[in-house]
């Protein structure tokens, strides 16, 4: 059985694992032996709002006239149905390629004289120039001596690992989408973390702010998930309880690292 084959399987199985028991799997977090992370609104400061002055200034650079918020909400409209084109029998594309075509529909559908292509490489360029949140070095470097430290984007290798450097934040392990060819919350690319890291899942604490590839992600995988919820939103009905729920993520510090540690 090839790699990718036998880890289609074991997604399979977890999958079925899961839907055999409704409770929420309990965890010793003395078993816990690595932590991973998201990056985008994560550990790196790039959110909504950040993503809304990236479309005024692709209108403003591009002389469209367009309101950047409406924008944001048709690219994402165009980002949900490129995916469920390709449901049934998922094709991977690179971030920017996708980005080209959501773009080029969007302007399209808005009659907007854009450049689909400028437009995707100006917003990989903002991705790739990110400040990370200021809480992001010390809560790595505070978990370091304890765990492995690893993290796990939805990105392309360029505009991730160009942000990373930028930032100067390192991991014992780093794994874009682009390598795993699939995207959160897709089990496979857990599945790939585990394998890298060379755990099971159920050793790997996995935190993210968004709780449907963050959450709901990493517990299809049989991995531990924390919620960094920033913005107190609300749980979305398909999404499993988290484990841990935080505003912050200096909160994870304390329910991770012993006292006096």
């Amino acid at each position: 059985m090839s790699p990718s084959s036998h880890l289609r399987q074991s997604a399979l199985n977890l999958r079925a694992s899961a839907a055999s028991s409704k409770r929420h799997p309990t965890v010793n977090l003395p078993d816990i032996r690595a932590v991973a992370f998201d990056g985008y609104g994560t550990l790196i400061n790039f959110t909504e709002p950040d993503f809304i002055v990236t479309m005024a200034e692709i209108c403003a650079r591009q002389g469209l006239q367009a309101d950047a918020a409406d924008l944001w909400r048709r690219f994402l409209r165009a980002s949900f149905l490129l995916r469920s084109e390709n449901h049934r029998d998922p094709v991977y594309r690179r971030y920017d390629a996708a980005w080209a075509i959501q773009f080029e529909r969007v302007f399209k559908r808005q009659r907007l004289p854009g450049d689909a292509w400028d437009a995707a490489n100006y917003l990989k360029a903002k991705l790739a120039e990110a400040p990370a949140f200021d809480e992001a070095h010390p809560v790595i470097e505070a978990l370091r001596p304890h765990y492995r430290i690893a993290l796990l984007s939805n990105a392309d290798d360029d505009f991730l690992h160009a942000c990373l450097a930028r930032n100067g934040l390192h991991f014992d392990v780093v794994l874009s989408s682009e390598q795993a060819g699939a995207i959160k919350p897709n089990p496979l690319i857990f599945l790939r973390l585990a394998e890298l890291l060379g755990l099971p899942p159920a050793a790997i604490l996995y935190a993210g702010d968004n709780p449907i590839p963050d959450v709901l992600g990493p517990a299809r995988a049989g991995m531990t998930a924390a919620w960094v919820n920033r913005a107190g939103l609300r749980r979305p009905r398909r999404v499993p309880p988290p484990y841990m729920r935080v505003r912050s993520l200096s909160e994870l510090l304390p329910l991770l690292v012993p006292p006096g540690e």
